[in-house]
């Protein structure tokens, strides 16, 4: 069982969609620098409602929960109030924690297609110049939840799903103007944050299927979306 139509739920279904006994909760807020309470507040009232049903409920919140930056931001202390409320309420629970999800989406807040509108279309932006992000294909974090669920991995924990490494934005924005064939009009910023993530289990579930994350895995991502 998906709640949820977008971009994660769309990935899952192939996965979780005939399942009775899972339930993945894949619907919320997709706009991380939303300041609006109400929509927080939409996003809890679902989840309760969904862990009624006393189902094995796999809940996807952020990376960004361990980024010091974020650490104040709405957006990350609703992440953590909903890993409280779940691990609270229920111990047949999985939460995945995401980071950069890629995948085809008109939703215009997520960080690349934040970046090919800047570059495709001339727009300036700020460029961190001490930013990292970590990036995954929608299509792999779906099989590797898969995997991880199916074997019972992830049971009662938090598990990152993210690349097994992260990439300097600025390192990003280059694989950008590579693959669009443009220069990118940014301004430099000297700002931005790295932190590590423990991904030791969603790589052991990776491996299993058979899925690498090979040194070209970033442009061969990014080819893969934005490419013409």
């Amino acid at each position: 069982m998906i709640i949820g139509n977008g971009l994660l739920a769309q990935a899952c279904a192939p996965h979780f969609r005939e399942r009775h006994d899972v339930l993945v909760f894949a619907s919320g807020v997709s706009n991380s620098r939303e300041t609006r309470a109400e929509e927080y507040a939409r996003e809890q009232s679902m989840l309760e409602e969904a862990l009624k049903l006393d189902l094995f409920t796999v809940y996807f919140s952020s990376c960004s929960v361990h980024d010091a930056e974020l650490a104040h931001t709405p957006y990350v202390q609703h992440k953590r109030a909903m890993e409280t409320l779940i691990t609270a309420r229920s111990r047949q629970m999985a939460i995945i924690r995401l980071p950069q999800v890629v995948g085809s989406t008109p939703n215009p807040y997520t960080l690349t297609n934040y970046l090919n509108e800047q570059i495709t279309e001339g727009k300036p932006f700020q460029l961190w110049l001490r930013a990292w992000r970590n990036l995954i294909d929608v299509e792999d974090v779906a099989a590797i939840v898969a995997q991880l669920i199916d074997h019972h991995w992830a049971d009662g924990v938090i598990t990152n799903v993210a690349c097994p490494f992260s990439v300097p934005v600025p390192e990003l924005v280059h694989t950008f103007e590579q693959v669009l064939g443009q220069r990118a009009n940014y301004t430099e910023v000297d700002a931005g944050d790295h932190y590590q993530l423990d991904v030791e289990l969603s790589m052991a579930a990776a491996r299993a299927i058979g899925l690498e994350f090979g040194p070209d895995y970033i442009i061969n991502l990014i080819r893969k979306y934005y490419g013409h």
